[in-house]
């Protein structure tokens, strides 16, 4: 294909000397005239390993090459990647989308000249929405483009410093389109990644991008926060941290890495206190840490919006422990929301598999015993709760629920707070 790549910075660059090296004619374009310059001349305008050596490769074979003509170089694309910055808004911190909105109204005027349609992707990092909210509405903004362009966002995963390893050997390729059949053109800019081809909706695909940035900086502050506390305590935080990674079962893993309901039992909620107040205690700032209870309290609030806005008051409960397979109800997020709903004066019943159908000992029968009105509320038949209710309430990960929701519910509302009846649980 013809591909236009539009921004010469760390993403376009590098995008488009790998794509033209993998046989695709590529123009990077740009308006900064000295960036054009240097890359008209083999070299590159960044600092990236392997970079000018991959420049100088391309050019020589007459795949590659730039331009600040918009209108010269996409007139007879296959193919359009905006790889332009989308820095922060100083006034806000929202993203700036500035460059995005001058590229689209230009490639707006370059389709009503065009007589085929053109591909054209977002490789920038956009808020979710952009593409379709931003990039299309311009797009369609004169009747003369109508069916020309088909819109997909791509996000990349390149990081500086090892950017042309991770083009050639990502570990997949997110084609982000509004109807699958969009995807025929993008698809081309990467066969040989067929295997790990993901076609998705734009919006999740915009999400993506923004997700992953949030969870490595996530990781980096979680280690920075574990590394200045156990410094304090004469720690050696290093090995803390090799010894944590090598478990692949739970924390190198999906394990908790899927949306749903507030963590709770005897472990999670007691350590993290421990730890913040332990960082109190030595005068260790720990933000990252400190929010995870109030962050945790903020999910149980939300459910109870949801449940809140039905309008009902009939409510049933099904997951009572604060995990399947356990009757253990300690710092429950279920009970606590329970709690909510009954100083509301919502009508419940509660099923649970295992909690509450045998004795309880120690600090498990102490929560029993502060809630001792819980035991009139429960039920021994699953299917008695949801048809004695109007609003059906998923609080448990168990997936012997599944059977029970997934047949007619007639018109009562169901409400999973745990992502139990999403496909592929």
């Amino acid at each position: 294909m013809k591909i236009v790549v539009i921004g010469a910075g760390y993403v376009g660059s590098v995008t488009g000397a790998c794509l033209a090296s993998m046989g695709h004619k590529v123009v990077v374009l740009d308006k900064d005239i000295d960036k054009v310059s240097k890359l008209k001349s083999g070299k590159s305008p960044i600092s990236e390993p392997g970079l000018n050596e991959l420049l100088k490769e391309v050019s020589i074979s007459g795949r590659f090459s730039a331009s600040s003509d918009l209108a010269e170089t996409a007139l007879d694309a296959d193919l359009v990647l905006v790889s332009v910055g989308t820095p922060t808004n100083k006034v806000d911190g929202s993203a700036d989308l500035q460059a995005i909105t001058r590229v689209f109204t230009e490639l707006r005027d370059l389709l009503i000249r065009r007589e085929s349609s053109l591909a054209i992707g977002i490789t920038s990092t956009v808020p979710p929405g952009t593409t379709n909210q931003v990039a299309r509405k311009i797009l369609c903004n004169e009747p003369q483009t109508s069916g020309k362009f088909t819109l997909s966002f791509i996000p990349e995963f390149l990081r500086e410093g090892t950017a042309i390893s991770d083009f050639k050997n990502p570990s997949r390729f997110i084609v982000g389109v509004d109807e699958k059949q969009d995807a025929d053109p993008f698809l081309l800019l990467r066969p040989d990644l067929s295997d790990r081809t993901h076609i998705v909706g734009i919006s999740e695909a915009e999400m993506l991008k923004s997700v992953e940035n949030a969870w490595h900086a996530t990781k980096v502050v979680f280690a920075n926060e574990i590394g200045r506390i156990s410094e304090a305590l004469d720690v050696d935080a290093g090995n803390v941290m090799d010894l944590l990674v090598l478990d692949t079962r739970q924390n190198i893993s999906k394990t908790y890495l899927r949306p749903g309901f507030s963590f709770g039992g005897s472990c999670l909620p007691k350590d993290v206190r421990s730890l913040v107040r332990l960082s109190e205690l030595k005068a260790v700032p720990s933000p990252l840490l400190k929010s995870l209870i109030p962050s945790n309290h903020q999910h149980i609030d939300s459910a109870f919006t949801k449940i809140l806005q039905t309008g009902k008051s009939k409510i049933g409960i099904l997951g009572l422990a604060f995990k399947a397979d356990t009757d253990d109800i300690r710092e429950s997020p279920a009970l606590e929301l329970i709690q909510k709903l009954l100083g509301y004066g919502f009508e419940l019943r509660i099923h649970d598999f295992e909690a509450l159908r045998h004795d309880l000992y120690g600090a498990n029968l102490a929560t029993l015993q502060n809630h001792a009105h819980i035991r009139r509320l429960m039920h021994e038949s699953v299917d008695q709760v949801i048809s004695d209710s109007e609003v059906i309430v998923i609080t448990q990960h168990n997936k012997k629920y599944l059977s029970y929701v997934r047949g007619e519910l007639g018109e009562r509302t169901l409400i999973d707070l745990t992502g139990l009846t999403r496909k592929n649980v």
